[in-house]
């Protein structure tokens, strides 16, 4: 009677009679702002209600804001921008450049200053930087590249095309002690490799190494590294990784070595949970504590050790592992047991991407369930297979791995990798279609490629998302008995015949 009851409330609250005291109840998380979206866009909320729901917003993305302007006529509030520059440095600068340009030749006067007060003068000029686009020397720049102000100083130069600077930027190899960015050392190598000097392209490679924000992206910088330089040293390095991705299946490809199992996902128990699995609020407070700095994580991940809570559970020890410990788990196969082993390995793939298989999650954009259908793709399918849904479906495990499935096959009718999927499951079927027709990319056989088109794909979501995809792709095709190197998918990509309908 209680589960009934405890049904019966979670309808009413979040179906038919969501309240502004109900979503003042909830933590402040992106999860609450689905409900205000949705709270906003009731026939019955006044504008009154809206501007009150507005100001509980964590964030406000483009629904959210579309929403508000629809009911209220106006743009949600302005919000404080924390200040990032103290008034003190600001003023600083400001009497520097005045000095500077009452001297007469700001150039040169500039080139005098200590090499942190040229890089922040650089920085505070706005839009009369031009008067500083000089040939300045390879030793000056190399002074500049110790402070972290250099990051601004790089992207205003690559911004605002300040062609002599930039020109000192990217052929001014890093010096040890540099604090240049990984994505802007990332970027220089990449200048480098079309323009044929890989010696170059691999000391910025070599300097990304240590300054990449996770393993994923410091296995990048040493593949490319081999890449450039043709050391097999970085190539062991990344095969010996314990990041699944396509740099270290690739590695062991080249190196002729098997692919390794995955550590193996620790069974759960038998035992029923009280947790609402289809609930995002209760998975925000459950995010809330795994993240908390004093949570012995271990101790949480027993608690959800069930068959109903096993993505919790292996979500908690992932990060109680610091992310070394990686699960492929074989899940959901009562749900997938008609599908194709290539369509669950897909799938899995995806999901394993998507939301960690967390039935609950919701994305920024309000990307929902465990397959993050957009709102407007849930409603798209289920008028296409004559189903009446509520977004809220989208949290249950079996209506989303058939949408998914749905989905994939409209897909397919148009491509045939798993790569070029991912990236239409991601940016949209458009945006890939695009992709495959007007641009340069996947249309050559160079020594770099299909690497370096994977690396040019401008959409940074849809060019990550497609390689981690692709990873996970292959591990599911191995742990499902249907093994598939990295390596022969790869070189699938300039063989449309194999791979899509958009090109000839």
């Amino acid at each position: 009677m209680r589960r009934y009851i405890t049904i019966i409330l979670f309808f009413t609250l979040f179906i038919n009679a969501l309240t502004l005291a109900e979503l003042k109840g909830m933590p402040k998380c992106r999860e609450r702002d689905f409900y205000i979206w949705k709270f906003i866009q009731d026939s019955k909320t006044t504008k009154k209600e809206a501007k009150e729901a507005i100001k509980l917003a964590y964030s406000i993305n483009y629904l959210l804001k579309k929403a508000y302007i629809k009911k209220t006529g106006a743009p949600p509030p302005k919000r404080k921008r924390k200040r990032v520059v103290s008034n003190k440095e600001r003023k600083k600068y400001q009497d520097i450049i005045s000095r500077l340009y009452k001297s007469g030749n700001f150039y040169d006067e500039w080139l005098k200053l200590p090499a942190k007060d040229k890089v922040k003068v650089f920085n505070y000029l706005g839009k009369k930087r031009k008067i500083l686009n000089k040939n300045i020397s390879p030793q000056t720049y190399k002074e500049l590249t110790k402070y972290y102000a250099i990051n601004t100083f790089i992207y205003r130069v690559f911004k605002e095309n300040l062609t002599n600077l930039k020109k000192v930027i990217i052929n001014t190899p890093p010096p040890v002690d540099n604090k240049i960015k990984y994505s802007h050392l990332m970027k220089i190598g990449f200048i480098h490799i079309k323009n044929n000097n890989p010696s170059l392209a691999a000391s910025f490679f070599q300097s990304a190494i240590s300054k990449a924000p996770d393993r994923f992206n410091a296995d990048r910088a040493i593949f490319w590294s081999y890449l450039a330089s043709k050391d097999k040293k970085y190539l062991e390095q990344v095969a010996n990784s314990y990041d699944f991705n396509i740099y270290k299946l690739s590695a062991l490809d080249l190196l002729d070595r098997p692919y390794p199992i995955p550590t193996p996902p620790p069974l759960p128990r038998e035992e029923n949970s009280t947790f609402d699995i289809t609930s995002p609020i209760e998975w925000a407070k459950l995010k809330k504590k795994i993240f908390s700095k004093n949570v012995d994580l271990l101790e949480l991940a027993n608690k959800f050790n069930t068959k109903k809570t096993y993505p919790h559970y292996l979500y908690i020890l992932t990060k109680a592992s610091n992310y070394r410990n990686q699960y492929f788990p074989l899940i959901y196969q009562e749900e997938l047991k008609e599908y194709s082993t290539d369509r669950k390995a897909l799938i899995l793939a995806i999901a394993k991407q998507e939301s960690h298989f967390i039935p609950a999650s919701v994305s920024r954009s309000f990307a929902l369930g465990l397959m993050q259908f957009m709102p407007f793709l849930a409603k798209h399918i289920a008028k296409q297979e004559k189903t009446k849904i509520e977004l809220e479906d989208m949290f249950n495990p079996k209506i989303a791995l058939k949408f998914a499935n749905r989905h994939l096959d409209y897909l397919n009718r148009h491509l045939y990798h798993p790569l070029f999927i991912a990236y239409a499951y991601n940016g949209g079927i458009g945006y890939t279609r695009k992709v495959l027709r007007k641009s340069n990319l996947f249309r050559n056989n160079s020594e770099y490629e299909p690497y370096l088109s994977m690396e040019m794909l401008a959409n940074k979501e849809t060019n990550k998302y497609g390689k981690k995809v692709l990873a996970n792709y292959v591990v599911y095709k191995k742990l499902l008995n249907d093994p598939v190197k990295i390596t022969t998918l790869l070189n699938q990509l300039h063989q449309p015949r194999l791979t899509d309908r958009f090109r000839k």
